[in-house]
C-alpha cells in the first residue's frame, strides 16, 4: 500500500464553490420570506391599530363631555391617507366632531398601509359616533359598515370591527 506523504488539508475549489451557492440560494429565500414577513406584521399592526382607535373614539363618544344629544357626531375617527395617521376628534361646545377639529389621538401606520371600505375600492376617510357610541349613518363621507379592508402591498385583509 502507498502512503502519500502529503495529507490533504483545506477545502477544493469545487467544494468552496458548492458550499457558497447553496448559502447564497439560502439567503435569496429568507429575504423573500423575510419581507413578506414584515408586510405581514405592518398589516397586523394596522388592525390592531384601528381596533384601538374604534374603542378610544366609542369611550369619548360616551364621555360626551359636552353633552350632545342624539343624532350629533360626539366623536369622529378619521383617516388620513396622506399622512397615513388615524385620528379621533372630540365635538366642541358649539360643533359636532368632524375631522377638521384639533385630534385628540392619533395613531400612526406604515406608509404601505391603506385602509378601504369593505367593497376593497372606495377609499374609508371616517367612522361617526353618537353620544351612545352607535355609529351614526348618514353622515356625509363616512362610513356606514365597521367593515373594512386594510391593504399593504399584495396583502389585504377583510374585517369587521364590533
Amino acid at each position: 500500500m502507498v502512503r502519500s506523504m502529503y495529507q490533504q488539508r483545506g477545502f477544493s475549489l469545487i467544494e468552496l464553490m458548492i458550499t457558497i451557492a447553496i448559502m447564497g440560494i439560502l439567503v435569496v429565500a429568507g429575504i423573500a420570506l423575510t419581507a413578506q414577513w414584515a408586510k405581514q406584521a405592518e398589516l397586523d399592526k394596522a388592525i390592531w391599530s384601528l381596533q384601538s382607535a374604534i374603542s378610544s373614539a366609542r369611550a369619548v363618544a360616551l364621555r360626551n363631555e359636552f353633552a350632545k344629544d342624539g343624532g350629533i357626531v360626539t366623536s369622529q375617527l378619521c383617516f388620513d391617507s396622506t399622512n397615513h395617521r388615524i385620528t379621533i376628534h372630540e365635538a366642541s361646545t358649539g360643533t359636532a366632531a368632524n375631522c377638521s377639529n384639533t385630534a385628540n389621538y392619533s395613531y400612526p401606520l406604515a406608509d404601505s398601509v391603506d385602509i378601504k371600505q369593505s367593497d376593497g375600492e372606495t377609499a374609508f376617510s371616517c367612522f361617526a359616533f353618537d353620544n351612545r357610541a352607535q355609529l351614526i349613518v348618514g353622515t356625509a363621507s363616512c362610513s356606514t359598515s365597521l367593515h373594512l379592508t386594510v391593504i399593504n402591498g399584495g396583502l389585504n385583509e377583510n374585517k369587521t370591527f364590533d
